[in-house]
């Protein structure tokens, strides 16, 4: 089976919860030592604090909800022109009073899990909302990742190519290449990816000839606030729900009013007698 042709697919896009599970699942994968080419399905037990996360919540609420999502995840394709279908996720039981996570991979899931460039594959749907720049910046990001690693240090050059835009005259200015392309696309992977990421520029004498990228990848339940806030209105993103505002169609209270005087209520009087007799003489009009 080649990796080229392996498309995810499906009736919802993967959701950095589902990718953040899958990162769980294929370190297991690896840590196990399971061949790309195993003919049968297999079982593996994760505890589910590790799929969660650490920093996650100690209930398994959203976990239930991403294995439900991962068992509909297919991936099929051609293979020496004949046509082949599988799903990433054939079973799933919590087990142990909720500590334990029994799953049942399929074989093209594991060899999904197992190649870097399949797994890519699978990986960027997750970043559906990235444009240009920043889906390249993330893909790069997560393979460095997949090697391990905490923290990755670019050459500007190295950089620009990576971002595809090495042939831009304009972005060898670093401010440029800063303002214009670096700072957007981690914006975006910030707002919606399943890693935070920090950019740290470093200077070889006066100027800047390398860039650090450090990373946290987020846990099952932040990821999943990313998506709950993906859903929302672009204007009601990232307020805080604690803060209920009173809405606009209510209207302000009115002014405190202050007594009438002596005079003003004699007046008032008198206009109010006025008005009594003038309906009595029959002159008013209806």
């Amino acid at each position: 089976m080649s990796s080229s042709i392996i498309s995810p697919t499906g009736d919802k896009p993967i959701t950095p919860a589902m990718v953040t599970a899958l990162w769980v699942i294929a370190h297991e994968v690896d840590r196990l030592r399971i061949p790309a080419t195993v003919e049968d399905a297999v079982w593996l037990e994760i505890p589910t604090v590790d799929l969660r996360g650490s920093d996650g919540r100690n209930d398994n609420v959203w976990l239930r909800e991403c294995l439900r999502r991962l068992t509909g995840l297919q991936i099929g394709g051609e293979y020496r022109s004949n046509p082949w279908g599988a799903v990433v996720l054939a079973e799933w039981h919590i087990l142990q009073g909720g500590s334990t996570c029994k799953l049942l991979i399929p074989p093209a899931a594991i060899q999904a899990l197992r190649t870097p460039e399949t797994f890519a594959k699978i990986e960027t749907h997750a970043a559906y909302r990235l444009e240009g720049p920043a889906r390249r910046l993330y893909a790069a990001l997560a393979d460095k990742k997949r090697l391990g690693q905490p923290h990755w240090t670019y050459s500007l050059d190295e950089l620009r190519t990576v971002l595809g835009v090495q042939n831009r005259k304009s972005y060898q200015r670093w401010n440029n290449f800063r303002q214009r392309v670096l700072d957007p696309a981690l914006e975006q992977i910030n707002d919606y990816g399943t890693v935070t990421v920090k950019m740290t520029p470093q200077k070889l004498g006066r100027a800047i000839n390398t860039v650090r990228f450090d990373w946290r990848w987020k846990t099952i339940d932040e990821a999943r606030e990313t998506e709950e806030e993906n859903d929302r209105p672009s204007v009601a993103r990232h307020q805080d729900k604690t803060k209920q505002d009173a809405s606009p169609l209510i209207p302000e209270p009115p002014p405190e009013r202050r007594s009438p005087t002596e005079e003003q209520k004699k007046r008032a009087s008198e206009l109010v007698e006025a008005t009594k007799k003038l309906f009595r003489s029959g002159s008013a009009n209806p």
